[in-house]
């Protein structure tokens, strides 16, 4: 691809630092460069020494080292020059002032990984697995990162679509060529029960992926309960600092308040929700519809009674809610109850900081998850079209149930198919299902 303008950015952070670096990439980088460096224009792969000079002054603005990636076999895939200078906030900016003042432009948000992926040095998976170690909070998001520089996760696609290839010849062979009796012959119950087989595996993949991406991108928590039953004490606890305002007063809580927490090597996102209830307050009432909203997109629920609190109303509704998550039931405030033993609940004392039973919970919930499974997918965008392709499949399956014929289903099983291949980043044409059907079977009678 083609690409006719020169860019640049500060790609070491706009804040003060021992060492900043700015970035210039395109076809202009070398003349530019020579417009305001006194030191030597070096060869690719080079580092040199100069002063970096405003052509319009005279005046030197810092002294600098100077990294030359010409021509494509370098990240981006263009000439890319790299400006380590002293990191000042003031002396970086007028360096990238004096760049874009000589004929660069300020370059958007992630272009040059963009640039990288047009020019093909990056898949588009790689690049957004370099965006993902870029924003890793936690050692295990960052190890997650760097594994999608592989290509596991293609190969377990690739076996999926050429399942899928088998599948859909099989059916093509036998419509257009039903009369030799030496083809494999299929009818819907056998095409109901290949099916059902392949949504099984699918489905595997996605619960796996599911809870691998729950740990990629911070396990989302909800805590939730009845006005004034600690919900906000909690919080703190877990943070062990003041994020929420705590009172005696009910109905305190009248929005969403998050915040991070790392524990084992896992990244919580907590949510301390306004108090569930009947109330005819206006805004308590937003709060509380919120609060439905933040369970809907949590994976774990902590939902936080009272050793008193009966099972009413709210209590079913929050039960309701949480339905198909990880659910833990957690009793408050238990420094406040003589005897502890008959609860089976989880207890905890957010004001003793008695809380090592809620910690191993939230852990527990996903211990099991095998982060090297090579069946994991963690790219989102393909974890979405095998989500589509699992759909088509199950519309395949619909109609076999009511007697649809392989001839009708195949128009699902081609769209499944065809998601399989955009993951995989390839063509939607024909060429690949004529190849399987002549490499399979012979025709030539």
């Amino acid at each position: 691809m083609i690409i006719n303008d020169t860019i640049a950015a500060i790609s070491s952070g706009n804040i003060n630092q021992a060492i900043s670096i700015i970035r210039i990439s395109g076809p202009d980088a070398v003349e530019i460069i020579k417009k305001i460096y006194n030191g030597k224009i070096g060869e690719d792969k080079t580092i040199t020494y100069g002063q970096i000079i405003d052509n319009i002054s005279g005046k030197a603005i810092d002294e600098v080292l100077v990294n030359f990636f010409i021509g494509t076999k370098n990240y981006v895939g263009e000439d890319t020059i790299e400006i380590n200078a002293h990191g000042g906030i003031v002396v970086t900016n007028k360096i990238l002032d004096l760049i874009l003042a000589n004929g660069a432009r300020l370059a958007e948000r992630g272009e040059f990984t963009k640039r990288a992926f047009l020019n093909g040095r990056l898949t588009l998976e790689k690049a957004e697995a370099i965006n993902g170690l870029i924003h890793a909070k936690t050692n295990i998001q960052a190890e997650i990162a760097i594994s999608q520089f592989d290509s596991h996760d293609q190969e377990v696609i690739q076996d999926l679509e050429n399942q899928m290839l088998a599948i859909m010849a099989t059916i093509e062979t036998n419509i257009d060529y039903s009369e030799y009796y030496d083809i494999p012959q299929i009818d819907n119950k056998k095409l109901q029960k290949e099916v059902e087989i392949f949504i099984e595996k699918l489905d595997e993949i996605i619960k796996k992926s599911e809870l691998a991406q729950d740990i990629y991108q911070g396990i989302k928590v909800a805590i939730v309960g009845k006005p004034n039953v600690g919900k906000s004490s909690l919080l703190n606890a877990l943070l062990d600092k003041p994020k929420a305002i705590v009172t005696n007063i009910a109905g305190t809580t009248r929005d969403v308040i998050e915040a991070e927490f790392t524990l084992n090597g896992l990244l919580f996102q907590l949510v301390d929700t306004a108090g569930i209830r009947k109330t005819k307050e206006r805004i308590e009432n937003i709060g509380i519809k919120r609060t439905k909203q933040a369970i809907k997109e949590a994976k774990i629920i902590i939902h936080l009674r009272t050793a008193k609190e009966k099972e009413d109303e709210e209590y079913r509704l929050i039960k309701k809610l949480a339905k198909n998550k990880v659910y833990l039931s957690v009793i408050s405030k238990i420094d406040l109850v003589k005897d502890r033993t008959k609860f089976k609940d989880i207890i905890i004392s957010a004001k003793k900081g008695y809380l090592w039973e809620l910690r191993s919970a939230l852990v527990d919930a996903y211990s099991k998850v095998d982060l090297d499974d090579k069946k994991i997918i963690y790219n989102e965008r393909q974890l979405s079209l095998l989500k589509k392709c699992r759909l088509n499949l199950e519309e395949a399956s619909k109609g076999l149930k009511k007697d649809f014929g392989p001839e009708v289903v195949i128009v699902d099983l081609t769209k499944a198919w065809e998601n399989l291949r955009e993951i995989l980043n390839k063509e939607h044409d024909n060429e690949a299902l004529l190849d399987k059907i002549f490499s399979k079977f012979c025709l030539g009678k």
